[in-house]
């Protein structure tokens, strides 16, 4: 799936769908089939419940679009254990770190090809001692900056054809989302990073879809959860993976949340037209995901330009247990009690929204 929030990286974007071509006609191997162990199924009566009825608003904060720490399009939200944000700004190709209050105290990184400096940045996130993991999929590269925005360390990520998302694990790891290619052991969409360079484990394995379709529809999502489980989804299937944190398949929740429309392969594969994209937004997909206050939260939405947008809450066995309406915006992270929203993006400020479960 095109991502319409990713700038800058066509020419990787290009190669994957080529490579995910090729695989669909002269792989030997299939994909990779995960277990058959099942999560639960989803309750019957599903509570359909208002945001604004759920959710107590905070004071949101306001970023303002111009000067030298200009925010002109957040694309993720994380936030440290000291309180800090970092946001992920891809079409200035930085990253602005900000107080708890909003205010903007350093910027790291830029556009470049220079050490700290990114060409399609896709992701960030805060390590647990305030260390910054940044994704940039134009070179198909983590960087590893101190607390202080110095590089510590860089990893190429061997194998990765389309990265598209970052998340910590613990001090020492990190997980790649997107798809991987290991010769001769299928075709995944999920990689496990030792941050020492020694160890790597793939897994989720693609969905059936990419090859089908001979190019890539899927983006993938994926949370920490606490206790080391990591949970992810491809974004177009409404399935819920549960993994630990050393990609050991636990469970799947296969249930369809409310309103899920699953896109289904189409008879004669074409390249990206007109009919492509009305096909495209037959579908229902994953826009963003965080864990927040004991819950996994997933927000998702109908394509086209009058998509219904509504999000899911799971408990900690990924049980749906309700789904809020009138959702304020694009989940761009979490925190332990916090959820943020990206609201309004002008040419004169950004908002993002803040909102707790209410009581």
């Amino acid at each position: 799936m095109i991502d319409p929030g990713s700038r800058g990286h066509a020419g990787a974007r290009q190669l994957s769908l080529l490579v995910a071509a090729l695989f669909s006609f002269s792989c030997d191997q299939e994909p990779q089939t995960a277990t058959d162990m099942q999560c639960g199924l989803h309750p019957e009566d599903i509570a359909i419940r208002d945001f604004a009825g759920a959710f107590t608003p905070l004071e949101p904060l306001v970023f303002g679009a111009t000067g030298p720490a200009a925010v002109l399009s957040m694309r993720t939200l994380s936030v440290s254990p000291s309180g800090q944000l970092l946001l992920t700004d891809s079409r200035s190709l930085n990253l602005k770190v900000a107080d708890g209050e909003g205010r903007i105290v350093q910027v790291i990184g830029g556009e470049g090809e220079g050490p700290g400096e990114f060409t399609a940045l896709m992701g960030a996130v805060f390590l647990s001692d305030d260390r910054i993991l940044t994704l940039d999929a134009g070179r198909v590269l983590a960087t590893l900056f101190d607390a202080a925005g110095e590089v510590l360390g860089t990893f190429p990520l061997q194998d990765q054809l389309d990265p598209r998302t970052v998340v910590a694990i613990g001090e020492s790891a990190f997980l790649i989302g997107g798809m991987v290619s290991t010769p001769g052991e299928g075709n995944d969409m999920a990689r496990i990073y030792s941050l020492d360079g020694t160890s790597s484990e793939s897994f989720l394995p693609a969905d059936q879809l990419l090859f089908d379709t001979r190019m890539i529809v899927d983006g993938v999502w994926a949370v920490a959860l606490p206790g080391g489980s990591l949970a992810l989804g491809l974004d177009v299937t409404p399935a819920v993976h549960l993994f630990s944190e050393t990609g050991t398949h636990i469970c799947t929740q296969a249930s369809e949340p409310p309103q899920w429309s699953q896109l289904l392969p189409r008879d004669e594969p074409v390249a990206m037209d007109q009919a492509t994209r009305e096909w495209i937004q037959q579908a229902t997909m994953t826009i963003g995901a965080a864990h927040v206050g004991g819950s996994l939260y997933r927000q998702y939405r109908s394509s086209g330009d009058n998509g219904v947008s509504l999000l899911a809450e799971y408990d900690a066995d990924l049980n749906l247990r309700n789904v809020y309406t009138a959702v304020p915006g694009r989940l761009v992270g979490g925190d332990d009690e916090t959820l943020f929203f990206l609201g309004d993006e002008s040419v004169d400020e950004t908002r993002v929204r803040r909102f707790r479960a209410s009581q």
